[in-house]
């Protein structure tokens, strides 16, 4: 009788054993993906959840005494291949072909309502000293942060000669060198490690040598989607230069509790010849800022404070600034006397009446060489001559990207805010660098905006379309005569097919089927959208979307005449060798595969028209109806990039109507 198995018999049960072992760890191994995947679609769908449900808040307590910008910013995979060919610069995403665009859109606005500072409130704190103040206004900003989890609160080479404990905070400037030019720290920033830095500067001392902290941003699966909330409020401090408390132990203790105002100025260089893009913040809150050197704010974009002092005032009068004239300007013979001017400004030396302004048979003529002089001394000599239009102020103060290309670019961290998933230290004001992350880990961010049809229409007392004078010129030249008297009907958006449909001031059948605008799927040069991320986009301008078909047999009524003026004020212009800046730029250059395209909508949502002193019913150049929809596309992916491609998210919200009392 056997006593022991044999040889062949424990093969037999060792290679039985194996292949229970593999099918059993192959079914762990499924299981586990099965688990891992499903924690990644409930991470993703969480993220995603939160974003929506935190923009329908936001916009649910819309104010709109502020203004609403949104900038679309669609970037090819391999653009810093493009920018450093020569320094094995990865793809923005790994998991794309080099030639996929990402999107890195950004959408601003104002909401009302109590909103509460994210800076601790610790014990000893003061109320100038910063922590959970309240206001009852403050600037939403929703789009990509940029981060630097390395950068300390208090580097070691705080500032050369001085206290190493200093509080003083690194105000992010840019990156020097700079290969190509480019200086902007931005979400796709990416430069050799061994030859390029970033830049900061404490206080009035500038670092401009030596190593600092590494500037390259992570891949984009791993960008950050922020929400930056500004509180408009006012903190005490020194009038003429914030964000310096008038109590300078505290300044000393806690460091600055608010920023001069939610935008900067380019003007204040420090010493002649000085690098302009360094730390520029308002010095004065009653100065106006002259176009070109209109930013945002530094301090406040590199993340210390949520506490700007601002209100919609303020902010109304630096973006679309009405200035009183020392001497009243006598127009058209005498018959009109001006004592104010808004922009955007076009002076009596160049000899070019505003848009708006009636010229022609019959309308005052607009001088042609008197001098305008402000009142105050808050203008530089000749500044009134460097005003631009509300759009372009708004651009250049909101996103730090400048409307005309023949103005160079502005440097530094202006547009971007600095938003931080964690912080390694224990200095609880650091906590001002996380506040701004909503969701962790968002590769596209896209934001599309629509009109409802009739947008824009408006009718006189009797409910009859209004008839305007208008000196419009849009796109090619119109088949029908179009004079420096001519008039337009204002009949708003009308979406109609090519042909006016008979018997019908407002047809309900033959109505295309409602846009969406923003970046168009056409794309630009470099940058063109692949089919497979087209999502029906085009310019609100074009006549694909905006017909420009003749009201019966009237040479002069026609659709969306007005309506395409009114987009070319929001958007810009559309296609090359515009008079005005156009709808799509190139910030850093034809060659470096990045587009911009920006939709600002201004203060003047409601009047499309305006009755001058002497009676001529003209339109304004000003008007931008808001939308009425936005919609979102984001792809959100999961912390340990289990779905490699992430998760696309859309969704629409409604924007709320002006409350009329």
């Amino acid at each position: 009788m056997r006593r022991a198995f044999t040889v062949v018999e424990l093969l037999i049960a060792v290679v039985v054993m194996l292949a229970v072992i593999i099918a059993t760890s192959k079914i762990f191994n499924t299981a586990s993906k099965v688990s891992s995947t499903g924690e990644a679609n409930a991470d993703v769908l969480q993220q995603g959840t939160v974003i929506e449900e935190q923009m329908r808040r936001d916009l649910e307590r819309l104010c709109r005494d502020g203004y609403m910008a949104i900038q679309c910013v669609a970037v090819r995979n391999d653009v810093n291949q493009v920018i450093s060919p020569s320094a094995n610069a990865p793809l923005l995403n790994p998991q794309l072909d080099a030639n996929a665009i990402l999107r890195c859109d950004q959408i601003v606005f104002f909401t009302a309502g109590t909103e509460t500072s994210a800076r601790w409130a610790g014990p000893g704190d003061l109320v100038s000293g910063g922590g959970g103040q309240q206001s009852r206004g403050a600037r939403v900003y929703y789009g990509h942060g940029v981060q630097f989890p390395s950068l300390p609160n208090d580097p070691t080479s705080n500032p050369p000669g001085s206290n190493p404990s200093s509080i003083i905070k690194p105000i992010i400037t840019g990156v020097t060198p700079a290969p190509s030019g480019v200086k902007q720290v931005v979400p796709w920033t990416w430069f050799d490690p061994l030859t390029t830095q970033l830049g900061w500067q404490y206080g009035t001392t500038t670092q401009t040598a030596g190593p600092r902290v590494l500037a390259n941003q992570p891949e984009a699966r791993q960008w950050v989607l922020a929400r930056k909330s500004v509180l408009l409020s006012d903190d005490g401090g020194r009038a003429i230069y914030y964000p310096e408390p008038t109590n300078l132990t505290v300044a000393g203790t806690q460091g600055p509790s608010s920023a001069p105002s939610i935008f900067g100025d380019r003007s204040y260089t420090g010493a002649a010849g000085s690098d302009p893009a360094y730390f520029q913040e308002m010095r004065d809150r009653n100065r106006i800022s002259t176009s070109t050197n209109l930013i945002p704010s530094p301090v406040m974009q590199s993340g210390w404070v949520d506490v700007a002092a601002s209100d919609f005032g303020k902010v109304r009068r630096e973006i679309s600034p009405t200035l009183r004239l020392q001497t009243p300007l006598p127009v058209g013979g005498g018959a009109v006397t001006l004592s104010s001017m808004s922009v955007p400004f076009n002076t009596p030396g160049n000899g070019i009446a505003p848009i708006s302004w009636p010229v022609g048979a019959g309308a005052p003529a607009w001088p042609s060489g008197s001098p305008i002089v402000a009142v105050g001394g808050n203008m530089d000599t000749g500044a009134i001559n460097s005003f631009s239009t509300q759009r372009d102020r708004i651009m250049r103060g909101t996103f730090g990207i400048p409307a005309a290309t023949s103005i160079s670019n502005t440097f530094g961290l202006l547009g971007w805010p600095r938003s931080e998933k964690s912080i390694g230290n224990t200095d609880r004001k650091s906590e001002m660098l996380t506040s701004p992350t909503l969701v962790t880990n968002c590769s596209t961010f896209q934001v599309d905006w629509t009109w409802e049809p009739l947008t824009g229409r408006q009718t006189d007392s009797s409910g009859a379309l209004l008839p305007v004078a208008a000196r419009l010129s849009i796109g090619a030249a119109p088949t029908y005569p179009v004079t420096s008297t001519a008039t337009t009907i204002l009949r708003g958006y009308e979406p109609f097919a090519d042909t006016w449909p008979a018997n019908a001031e407002d047809p309900t059948q033959r109505v295309r089927q409602q846009p969406w605008f923003g970046f168009p799927d056409t794309g630009d040069g470099p940058v063109v959208i692949p089919a497979s991320q087209q999502l029906g986009v085009t310019l609100a301008q074009s006549t694909s979307v905006m017909p420009d078909v003749a009201h019966g047999g009237s040479g002069t009524d026609h659709t969306n005449y007005h309506m395409r003026a009114v987009a070319q004020a929001i958007e810009g212009t559309s296609g090359a060798g515009a008079n005005s800046p156009a709808a799509i730029l190139a910030p850093f250059g034809n060659g470096v595969p990045v587009r911009v395209y920006t939709a600002v909508f201004g203060f003047n949502q409601d009047e499309a028209y305006t009755v001058t002193p002497d009676g001529f019913i003209v339109a304004r150049e000003d008007y931008t109806p808001w939308p009425t929809q936005i919609r979102i596309t984001a792809t959100i992916h999961d912390p340990r990039l289990v779905l490699d491609r992430g998760r696309e998210f859309q969704f629409v919200l409604d924007v709320p109507k002006r409350r009329k009392d």
